[in-house]
């Protein structure tokens, strides 16, 4: 790994980015506004939701144009899987591939496994021709620290929603990552890391934030997101068509008497930590569009403290015991798999699994996201800029 503070040095170079809307401010400008002026940029990459954030997630970005003269256009997520994977003519004509993307700190967001995937090109292509373009990483601040929460992901869940042996908050930046890949998985690319501060402030203001995608609209999002997100694998509505995504959370069959000893179990868990405002929302699109959902939000009291991964498996742990028949995990395509449902994908730990269907402890959980912890932080160590 190499760090980079000048990027004038690479002035003229042929290049092409992965990048969108998160990438902005740096002479207040789009930054590959900016990059097309010191490099000779050919190609644009494509992420899910589009350049400007506009789709919606798990919707192909087949149909976006965009008009920048002789720029060519590469959508990175279409209609089918290999879709996800640049093709091969896309890199071969460049010098340099410039990743200029914010993440959110959570393994499912698949901006950097989209970078993840041209890594991998790249490391396939030097192999087969002794030469690949320098994989540029213009680096940003991870918008939840360096927490990190949760387990390694098992190879046998690994999906676009997960890359093995990472943990659900992985406490890195974009470039420490990616970088991570690049040595541990031996891909031998030439990887190198403008350092946060040089195009991206090392931290960001509520004021200065740009959604990267649709349902990420805060910084507060981010902080619930590791946990939170293992909802899109059932039949609780995410807060998705609400303007609280993943902060709001229900289902219309959340009532009764079951509701209340709900309750008074999510009072006993992490209590210090967290609150949970009970309320009632109707969702414009996704789940249970235009129907009323009783549940919550999640406001989050001690960040430094809250565990949002443990949060979120005890929540559902208790709803299969107290909502048997109304609460399910969702089955069907889910991130171009449908050899396993999504919740197996999302959580990608089978000992998380045991725990959510009744077959571990609380105790025995909670020393295992430990010792999972610790381990990563300590293999992780090299990587944390």
């Amino acid at each position: 790994m190499k760090f980079l503070k000048n990027i004038n040095k690479l002035s003229g170079c042929k290049a092409a980015i992965l990048t969108n809307q998160s990438a902005f401010g740096f002479n207040g400008k789009y930054h590959f506004q900016t990059y097309a002026e010191i490099f000779d940029l050919k190609t644009i990459f494509l992420p899910e939701h589009g350049l400007f954030a506009e789709l919606q997630d798990q919707v192909s970005g087949d149909e976006l144009k965009y008009l920048f003269g002789d720029m060519q256009i590469v959508n990175l997520y279409g209609k089918e899987e290999k879709s996800l994977v640049p093709p091969k003519e896309s890199l071969t004509g460049v010098d340099v591939i410039i990743i200029d993307i914010k993440d959110v700190g959570s393994r499912y967001y698949t901006f950097l496994t989209t970078a993840y995937y041209i890594l991998l090109e790249l490391s396939r292509l030097k192999k087969e021709t002794g030469k690949a373009p320098i994989f540029l990483v213009i680096d940003s601040p991870n918008p939840i620290g360096k927490k990190v929460e949760g387990t390694p992901l098992q190879k046998e869940f690994e999906s676009f929603v997960g890359v093995t042996s990472v943990l659900h908050r992985h406490g890195l930046t974009p470039g420490g990552l990616l970088t991570y890949y690049n040595e541990t998985f031996q891909l031998k690319v030439d990887v190198v890391v403008v350092p946060v501060g040089v195009f991206h402030p090392k931290s960001i203001s509520q004021f200065e934030w740009v959604p990267p995608s649709p349902n990420i609209p805060t910084q507060s999002t981010c902080l619930v997101y590791p946990g939170m997100c293992l909802l899109e694998g059932t039949n609780l509505s995410e807060g998705r068509g609400t303007t609280k995504p993943f902060e709001t959370f229900g289902a219309p069959y959340l009532v009764g008497k079951a509701k209340e000893e709900l309750d008074k179990r999510m009072d006993l868990h992490q209590s210090d930590d967290f609150r949970l405002r009970p309320l009632r929302f109707l969702p414009t699109f996704h789940k249970y569009t235009g129907i009323i959902c009783e549940g919550y939000q999640l406001m989050v009291l001690k960040p430094k403290q809250f565990h949002s991964l443990y949060f979120i498996l005890y929540f559902l742990k208790q709803l299969g015991e107290l909502f048997p028949k109304e609460f399910e995990y969702l089955k069907g395509v889910y991130e171009f798999r449908s050899d396993r449902p999504a919740i197996e994908l999302l959580a990608g730990d089978s000992t998380l699994l045991d725990y959510l269907y009744g077959k571990l402890s609380e105790s025995e959980l909670s020393e295992y996201l430990d010792q999972s912890e610790r381990r990563w932080i300590k293999l992780t160590k090299p990587f944390r800029y």
